[in-house]
């Protein structure tokens, strides 16, 4: 009798599970299938950005391209949610396996693009209409911006009791459609295309959070970066000085090298990154610049030492990074991925560039503690919207956002830089004044940041402490200053004398032109 009482009772909660909504906590990865890498038309950049997104959501990803699927990939007990890319909307790519298997999955799915599938528009309770060749805006928050011409574009019909993101206004006269951005039904949803930047972001965020990991509203992190030792650090004390005089906290991304670093350059590089961390900013180590690389295999055992050797300069110098900073295609890479960012807790995903060499390339993702999603300050700027969005300051960013701005090459550009944070009205992330800790754990090296103090190894340092960079021997800029005059004056004497030479040839040849004249005349 009681084992037919437990069998009862374990039936039950079996039957239970099934219908327990999974967790936020769920460290199943989620499934990013697209059709087409669509390179033409630049569409890895929409798939980096996708990726990124999710991974800022503190999501596991397996990218897979759609041809590559195979039959019963996809399944409940494996993951959590199913995110399908449409890149190639003319191309018309289908794999009947994956839609089979989509149709049969029970988790959270999202549909970016075309080619909405019977199965799908039943999940979200809807029927799909068309519109071809139309401009549109979106409007979000009292913000309306103009976006690039539609060709074509599905849309929902009938959504009624959903959840939606931004509104799509087409600008037909007497045929105005009003029509949702993004939908959410459940744990089902809806995009009709994905952009990278503008005001599509801040909606994009929001329903990506809704349907997997719920967020609160978060302010953007402003981030300078390319910051190099061969940077003008000149300008970039002065930037810094800039943003810490208006009370603007901010971090940086900063490369560091193995090479020359006894030599002055080097010390004065890293005596301007712990001004940083001393006028409210952070440090993110820059991974290496995998070209730098040439004619050195690239393994995990070299990166390993690399990557250690470069932060142990630093911590040396004085400078703690309290994460790192890293192009997405990294976290898309097993030996990039698991040897160089499993250090760090916090990561800013830059976008890829567009060409990179590939190490040993993966389908899956890490996560992170905390990964910024990382776009342009200055393409928010250029966004033709009717309220600037850096003045927008009621439109949070639902996930870790960092916005960024390059490390300014010219006066002009110092000064446009300058300007635009100046100018911009957002409320920034201050990390000094967050509760949680941001880590970086190397080796036997554990480096840790938490309101506002460094810890290294659990000690606590005192960065004002740390001794500013001693200026160059006297004797040596007497020399150094002896040997410029000379060249100076030796450069003006080269002047002078090729002036008075150029004159004296004009002399001649007017002279010998007088000469020449004067024999034809009569006298």
């Amino acid at each position: 009798m009681k084992r037919y009482l437990l069998l009862i009772c374990l039936s039950i909660l079996s039957i239970l599970s099934i219908h327990i909504p999974v967790q936020a906590d769920d460290n199943r990865p989620v499934l990013l299938v697209y059709d087409s890498e669509n390179v033409y038309y630049n569409g890895s950049k929409k798939i980096d950005s996708v990726q990124r997104m999710l991974t800022a959501d503190g999501l596991k990803v397996k990218t897979v391209m759609l041809e590559n699927y195979r039959s019963g990939e996809l399944s409940d007990n494996k993951y959590r949610g199913v995110v399908t890319l449409i890149n190639w909307q003319e191309a018309d790519l289908s794999n009947d396996s994956f839609t089979h298997d989509r149709a049969k999955f029970s988790g959270t799915k999202l549909h970016i693009g075309p080619n909405l599938q019977d199965d799908e528009l039943e999940g979200l309770h809807s029927k799909k209409g068309m519109i071809i060749r139309q401009q549109l805006t979106l409007s979000d928050n009292g913000i309306t911006e103009q976006i690039p011409y539609t060709n074509r574009m599905e849309y929902l019909v009938d959504v009624a009791g959903s959840d939606k993101y931004g509104v799509l206004n087409t600008q037909n006269v007497g045929n105005q459609k009003t029509l949702p951005y993004g939908v959410k039904v459940d744990n089902n949803a809806f995009l009709p295309f994905w952009n990278t930047s503008g005001l599509a972001v801040n909606c994009e965020e929001k329903l990506i959070a809704d349907l997997f990991n719920a967020k609160t509203d978060s302010r953007p992190l402003l981030v300078i970066n390319n910051v190099t030792p061969t940077s003008n650090l000149e300008y970039l004390d002065k930037l810094v000085d800039d943003l810490y005089r208006n009370n603007v906290p901010f971090a940086v991304s900063a490369t560091n090298v193995e090479g020359n670093t006894n030599q002055f350059a080097y010390k004065k590089y890293m005596y301007s990154l712990r001004m940083i961390e001393l006028k409210n900013g952070i440090v993110f180590m820059r991974v290496p610049y995998l070209y730098s690389y040439t004619g050195k295999e690239i393994n995990a055992q070299n990166l390993k030492a690399t990557m250690s050797e470069r932060l142990q300069l630093m911590v040396r110098s004085g400078v703690y990074p309290t994460g790192l900073s890293t192009p997405n295609h990294w976290n898309q890479d097993a030996v990039l991925g698991k040897v160089g960012l499993k250090s760090a807790s916090n990561v800013l995903l830059l976008p890829d560039p567009k060409t990179y060499p590939k190490v040993e390339q993966t389908d899956y993702s890490q996560e992170f503690d905390k990964a910024y999603y990382v776009m342009s300050l200055k393409d928010l700027d250029k966004a033709k919207t009717t309220v600037s969005l850096t003045k927008a300051n009621n439109l949070n960013y639902t996930l870790p956002t960092a916005l960024n701005i390059k490390m300014p090459r010219t006066l002009s550009e110092l000064r446009k830089v300058e300007k635009s944070v100046s100018n911009s009205e957002l409320s920034w992330e201050n990390p000094a004044a967050e509760d949680n800790s941001r880590e970086m754990n190397f080796a036997k090296m554990k480096l840790e940041y938490h309101a506002g103090t460094y810890f290294v190894n659990g000690n606590e340092q005192n960065i004002s402490d740390t001794a500013p960079v001693q200026k160059k021997h006297k004797h040596k800029e007497y020399q150094e200053t002896g040997l410029n005059l000379i060249l100076s004056y030796q450069g003006k004497f080269l002047t002078v004398f090729i002036l008075v030479t150029l004159i004296g040839f004009v002399l001649l040849i007017y002279k010998g032109r007088k000469v020449y004249w004067d024999k034809f005349k009569r006298k």
